[in-house]
């Protein structure tokens, strides 16, 4: 009888090991009656996820206030701040991991002159505990910052600014400790060093990734650049970075086709060294008609070398990145460390989605934050941040494992449409039937599929609302309303 209690015992501890270890996934949406953007976040080891960017009335986004919010693991907002400075705007770009978070902060005036950067102490609460701001020349505009905590557990923090009025680059590399007080500085006059990913190598060298000429930069540990290497195939930002050592690395980036110059794609590279370009793999999403884009402020994570985590924008408005007037997918792609493609969802549809990160979360699966914009139905230009918690196969599944309606494994474009209709379907399914109905149930077109991007002619079709399904034999079901004008 001894024996059987152990054995339930143990029985229990399993399951409740193996319950503890299933992934949560949920859909959050941080909406007030203001502009609210998303730019960094993290998780926690008790699954929190902590965000933090910016929130403002008017729809330029250069009267803005900072924004840090904290929601728990099932989804549910904890808490949340704003932080204000008169007549300035200021928003929160990144988190840095201390004992308490660090904030890093963009401040100007309302016309981006005037620039600052504010490193803040942020405590459970997500209350700004302690604070530095750093003002630079008032008559320089603001371009950006990135930052990074170095072993030593200074923050090195890359600036980089325009002089007005011709816009020459003006960069600086500014080293804090970890009370924010500056104990080294850089200046690097008439180069253009942006830099958007920073990594300190072993030998306590910097490896950076300067977005605008598109190369990979080393600093020695004084910060003056030693070497640079063009960035492979020609890629372009915004680029997302995620190691897998401390020598090599995936990185994301836009990829246009060089024979016709079209396709906005996001394209991959693992690179097996920091510096040397000669022995890297490539692969690709897609060559399109559309505007597919690196999740704004990093799109690559992964915590384990088999299973990478890519995400950006399908269908993004370049010319617009944030207040498109179309439907627009968040995308999420699983690829093994030879970058072939596992798998793709689309998230979205109903509005204009723009993905500004995606992190690997601490369970195997995926973070996902960006902005929605709700185009047919917010005249005034105000965007809600969209959270995505996802599981090791890019799904949201709840109790009775229904998939929220926005999740798609194919997707039907333009919609409304005209003389033609694109349909995607997703990487892992190489055969699909696409089927089209008039409301009474008359099929009026009938096509099998087997590549993931399909054209069809639709200029014979009459005005009106159709029914499409897109189906195979092995679990792909989608369907929706159509409109040809």
């Amino acid at each position: 009888m001894k024996i059987m209690n152990h054995v339930l015992v143990l029985l229990t501890l399993l399951f409740v090991s193996e319950a503890i270890s299933q992934s949560t996934t949920f859909e959050y949406t941080f909406k007030t009656i203001n502009d609210d953007r998303v730019f960094d976040i993290y998780e926690n080891s008790e699954g929190d996820i902590i965000f933090c960017g910016g929130t403002s009335k008017t729809p330029d986004f250069w009267n803005s206030s900072l924004l840090v919010a904290k929601i728990d693991s099932n989804g549910n907002e904890l808490n949340s701040n704003i932080y204000s400075i008169d007549n300035k705007s200021i928003y929160a770009k990144q988190i840095l991991l201390y004992d308490t978070l660090v904030l890093v902060a963009n401040i100007s005036d309302t016309l981006l002159f005037h620039p600052s950067i504010g490193l803040y102490n942020v405590d459970y609460n997500l209350n700004l505990t302690n604070g530095t701001i750093y003002s630079f020349n008032p008559d320089f505009l603001f371009w950006d910052t990135y930052s990074l905590k170095l072993n030593n557990g200074n923050i090195l923090t890359n600036i980089t600014l325009r002089q007005y009025p011709n816009l020459t680059w003006r960069t600086h590399n500014y080293v804090f400790n970890s009370d924010f007080d500056s104990i080294y500085s850089k200046y690097y006059p008439d180069l253009m060093r942006p830099t958007y990913h920073m990594k300190e190598l072993p030998n306590s060298n910097i490896w950076s990734l300067n977005m605008v000429i598109h190369q990979y930069e080393l600093f020695d540990s004084s910060l003056n650049i030693i070497n640079t290497q063009k960035v492979p195939e020609l890629l372009t930002g915004n680029y997302g970075v995620g190691w897998d050592s401390d020598s090599s690395f995936f990185l994301l980036g836009k990829d246009v086709d060089q024979f016709s110059g079209n396709g906005q794609n996001l394209a991959f590279i693992r690179q097996y060294h920091p510096m040397d370009t000669s022995n890297y793999l490539f692969n690709y999403w897609r060559y399109s008609d559309t505007c597919d884009f690196p999740a704004i402020w990093n799109g690559v994570d992964l915590n384990k070398k088999d299973s990478v985590y890519i995400g950006g924008t399908e269908n993004m408005d370049f010319y617009s990145p944030w207040y498109g007037n179309q439907p627009s997918w968040f995308v999420v792609i699983q690829t093994d460390s030879l970058l072939n493609i596992r798998w793709e969802r689309f998230y979205g549809g109903d509005a204009y989605y723009n993905m500004t990160n995606l992190i690997a979360s601490n369970d195997g699966g995926c973070i996902v934050a960006g902005t929605r914009y709700d185009y047919q139905n917010a005249p005034d230009y105000l965007l809600d941040i969209t959270i995505l918690k996802l599981d090791s196969e890019g799904l949201i599944t709840s109790v009775n494992e229904d998939i929220p309606e926005k999740f798609s494994e194919a997707i039907v474009f333009p919609n409304p449409g005209y003389s033609q209709l694109n349909v995607r379907i997703a990487s892992q399914y190489s055969e699909s039937t696409f089927e089209l109905f008039e409301l009474n149930g008359t099929k009026v077109l009938h096509k099998d599929f087997f590549e993931k991007h399909n054209i069809l002619n639709t200029e014979g079709l009459k005005s009106g609302s159709y029914i499409y399904q897109i189906t195979n034999d092995i679990g792909l079901k989608e369907s929706g309303i159509w409109i040809k004008k």
